[in-house]
């Protein structure tokens, strides 16, 4: 009995490993914080490469730099140049949807979700709302929402695990921006 009395007496005084412990206990933390960072620094330059290429390609839009066309045909348009400026989206074309509306004082802004590019193969495909106002009537107040879904950089740890997602496990990135279409 005294053997085992000596044994853990040595024990409970040995200090090997103490370090260890306390790495086991603090990294966890500390790789969940370095982490998040990086994906809220991922997260935030996808919003501003989206933002700035909505941005551009309605400035463009607003001093008639686009081929004459018709609705789809600007639509397709519009893409191109957002991702051209957003060079950052995979796929960006293929993954881009838009919704762009006339707006007035009783409608205002419209407050419902944005529409995304479903990525799920089953899914119906999602009707393109699209209107671009009447040229020489009255000015209108244009609404464009740009809708892409991403991936998370890193989906199973930090800000990715707590980011709502679709079925794909991708979450929606949306700019948006009003501008009024001169006669």
């Amino acid at each position: 009995m005294q053997g085992l009395s000596q044994r853990l007496d040595s024990f409970i005084e040995d200090t090997e490993g103490a370090a260890t412990i306390e790495f086991v206990i603090v990294a966890p933390i500390l790789f969940f914080m370095v982490f998040s960072i990086f994906e809220a620094g991922w997260l935030m330059t996808k919003q501003m490469m989206l933002t700035r290429g909505l941005n551009m390609a309605v400035r463009e839009l607003r001093i008639g730099d686009f081929t004459p066309g018709s609705q789809a045909d600007i639509y397709e348009e519009i893409k191109q140049k957002i991702c051209d400026r957003a060079k950052i989206f995979r796929d960006c074309e293929d993954s881009i949807h838009l919704q762009m509306q006339t707006i007035n004082l009783a409608t205002g802004i419209p407050w419902t979700p944005p529409t995304c590019v479903d990525r799920d193969p089953d899914a119906p495909i999602q009707p393109i709302v699209f209107s671009t106002g009447a040229r020489g009537v009255d000015s209108d107040t244009m609404f464009i929402r740009a809708c892409v879904i991403v991936d998370p950089m890193l989906p199973g740890t930090g800000l990715g695990a707590h980011l709502t997602k679709d079925a794909t496990g991708g979450y929606q990135m949306v700019a948006f921006q009003a501008f009024r279409n001169e006669p």
